[in-house]
């Protein structure tokens, strides 16, 4: 535990995250109340961002292929507790307030990559990404509806700056407006269902050109419902709205290359989609089903890497049992394992960050005495109150925490919980010192999670 004073310069790259000087007290609030529940805050991470430069600095990197058209497809593996969605998290934030739509869905018991004819699964993942489409401006969901009234928007902006470079051309702006958006269109329409979407996009388009308040909200809420995939069947969406074709369960990854493609249109810079909790497809009984979504994941894993889609980043997140695991995990799906598998390092210093797989640790001793540092700044902050504990305090809990812990598997998440709810009993009792409520207080423990890659 030596030198664990000297030990700032663990914090990720601040150039990240634009941090700010003054950081607002609701965010603060978020940060102290999630982590002191056991879960992930969902802004306000790049403040708290510890130990993970490598494991950001090539996922970032990432971003700059989608940028250019490009497209990829990472796994982040870690066990419970150990950072990983933490990861995701911290993503999602830079990428949102750098000009990327991000939408995230975790699996469950009802929600999969494809599923069948009467429990439709995948579809119940691609409404759940559609739910949370995040932007800078919506950056906890439910921006889909604003990017597409600001495409609209946008064509106006286009067609203004087009009749100011050219005054002796076309003078009505609603038509020339209306130009530029089918040809918008236009350049989705060779993509599968691409004449289906573009039929939604004129569809909402119209509806938010009409004068009648009630006309234009219903218009564009029957086709907002389309997008998501909440029509049944084509002949619905064939009476309601003259679309042909519907979001289905065996298709919708196409959407969700078309609409990498149209956020790029809507003035995005790509569009990253992030996949959590791949151990309830690992967990799934029937094997045939699990080779179903194995199967999509391939799929998925081909187009992004072979050119088939564009703009777009992939990224999903496991427990390291639902990749490694042969019999039931993704490596159980041969054409899956031979795409993954690496060599290895006999010298754990050596680390490769371009595999497709990016393996998650848990912070050393030295990284988590700085983030819980940060912590109790936050803490203080958040409850005025003057910084009560000290630095060989802090040394003290860490020390203490895995001396606890020393034959049991020891996350961030108990670590932080702990922390956190021994500053929450010092402000409560003033008249206690730490080392006191140290010695009276029971660590958290974790069960250990192992599961090693043996190829």
């Amino acid at each position: 535990m030596q030198g664990l004073r000297k030990t700032k310069r663990l914090y990720v790259k601040e150039e990240y995250f634009d941090k700010e000087r003054h950081i607002p007290k609701k965010t603060y609030r978020i940060i102290i109340n999630s982590l002191g529940g056991g879960t992930v805050p969902r802004e306000g991470l790049g403040y708290i961002a510890v130990g993970r430069e490598q494991e950001i600095d090539s996922l970032l990197r990432d971003t700059e292929i989608i940028q250019d058209g490009g497209a990829t497809f990472r796994f982040v593996v870690g066990d419970y507790g150990s950072g990983k969605t933490f990861l995701l998290q911290t993503i999602k934030e830079y990428c949102v307030k750098n000009d990327f739509i991000v939408a995230e869905a975790d699996l469950s018991p009802d929600r999969a990559l494809i599923g069948n004819s009467t429990k439709k699964k995948g579809l119940a993942t691609y409404r759940e990404l559609m739910s949370n489409v995040s932007n800078k401006t919506n950056q906890s969901g439910r921006a889909l509806t604003k990017v597409l009234e600001s495409w609209v928007n946008n064509m106006f902006a286009r067609a203004a700056a087009q009749m100011t470079q050219n005054p002796y051309g076309e003078t009505n702006i609603e038509h020339i407006a209306e130009t530029l958006m089918l040809e918008d269109c236009a350049k989705l329409q060779t993509l599968a269902y691409g004449y289906e979407f573009t039929m939604g996009l004129r569809l909402f388009w119209k509806a938010s050109r009409t004068s009648d308040i009630n006309e234009k909200m219903t218009g564009q809420e029957n086709v907002l419902r389309w997008f998501r995939g909440e029509f049944k069947t084509n002949q619905e969406a064939k009476k309601e709205l003259g679309i042909n074709a519907i979001v289905e369960d065996g298709n919708w990854f196409d959407y969700i290359m078309l609409w990498s493609q149209f956020f790029v249109l809507a003035g995005y810079k790509g569009f990253i989609i992030l996949i959590d909790e791949l151990a309830y497809i690992c967990n799934t009984a029937n094997g045939i089903t699990r080779q179903n979504n194995y199967e999509k994941i391939l799929m998925m894993y081909n187009a992004a890497l072979q050119g088939k889609a564009e703009y777009l980043g992939i990224i999903m997140g496991g427990i390291p049992k639902s990749i490694y695991d042969k019999k039931k995990g993704i490596f159980s799906y041969e054409a899956m394992r031979s795409r993954l598998s690496t060599g290895s390092y006999q010298d754990t210093g050596i680390i490769n960050m371009m595999t497709p797989i990016i393996k998650v640790f848990p912070l050393t001793k030295e990284e988590m005495y700085v983030l819980l540092e940060k912590l109790a700044e936050i803490h203080a902050q958040l409850y005025e109150y003057e910084k009560v504990i000290t630095e060989d305090e802090m040394i003290d809990f860490v020390k203490l925490a895995y001396l606890k812990r020393e034959t049991t598997f020891i996350t961030p998440r108990t670590m932080i919980r702990d922390f956190i709810q021994i500053l929450d009993v010092k402000r409560q009792n003033p008249d206690k010192g730490i080392r006191d409520i140290l010695s009276a207080y029971k660590f958290a423990v974790d069960e250990e999670q192992t599961y090693e890659d043996n190829d």
